[in-house]
């Protein structure tokens, strides 16, 4: 015959156990999603480089090319399953933001690449006369220029700090399910039309979202069409060639 006085101290014991499981999890800090980052991508013909980065939540995610232009925006079919309708402008700004960087990263280490060479030192007036070969003359001819228009560049850059500044202006797409902040040829922030977003279909917000970026001048010109793509850049900074090219046509993409 079962003690009950045995069964009661065994279900107390059961019952605190379970207790200090309950205080242990309610203690344990919730883990943060992982950090966005961006990821090189080939856009338009395949020829230029692209960046694409996601929000924390994977709802939107948004392709740039090297001079930071919109070439794709997706929304997760399910979004409202991971984010109110108030959060979807956060997400995109995130996403934004995260190809952004990667984007200005890779245009400025681009430039920097391309700077001239330094010249190379005078020669000894006292040894025999060098004259420069045609290849030498032609090199300095385009060393010179860059350097004139790195110099207008930079009195340009100049005088456009010296003017009042541009002041943020707020663009939207033909729904207005987002509105864009824009500000110095880049979005700052979006905010969304909640009321709109409850009862919107996923597709409509993708465009509306391309279209804003269109309206504020910030779609790329290799922005991706019906029968477009953008491809993952396995080349690990090399460009596909035409025949890799060739044959991803015939056969279609990874």
């Amino acid at each position: 015959m079962t003690d009950p006085v045995a069964s009661a101290n065994t279900l107390d014991a059961g019952l605190e156990a379970l207790r200090e499981i309950s205080a242990r999890l309610d203690r344990a800090p919730v883990p943060e999603p992982a950090p966005t980052t961006a990821e090189p991508v080939l856009v338009g013909t395949g020829k230029s480089r692209g960046f694409r980065a996601s929000d924390r939540t994977g709802v939107v995610t948004i392709t740039l090319d090297e001079d930071l232009k919109l070439v794709e925006a997706t929304v997760l079919d399910h979004w409202k399953a991971r984010v109110e309708p108030a959060s979807l402008g956060e997400a995109l700004t995130e996403a934004y933001l995260a190809a952004l960087d990667a984007a200005v990263r890779e245009r400025s280490a681009r430039l920097a690449s391309e700077r001239p060479p330094a010249a190379a030192p005078a020669a000894d007036p006292s040894g025999p006369a060098v004259f420069p070969t045609l290849d030498e003359v032609v090199a300095a001819a385009r060393a010179s220029r860059e350097r004139n228009e790195n110099e207008r560049h930079r009195q340009q850059r100049e005088r456009a700090s010296a003017a009042e500044p541009e002041l943020p202006r707020e663009v939207s797409g033909s729904f207005g399910y987002l509105t864009l902040r824009v500000q110095s040829g880049a979005m700052i922030s979006a905010s969304p039309n909640v009321d709109a977003l409850a009862h919107a279909g996923t597709e409509n917000i993708r465009e509306d979202i391309e279209a804003a970026f269109g309206n504020a001048g910030l779609k790329s010109p290799h922005a991706v069409s019906d029968s477009g793509s953008v491809r993952p850049d396995k080349s690990a900074g090399r460009e596909f060639d035409d025949e890799e090219d060739v044959w991803r046509g015939i056969h279609g993409n990874d």
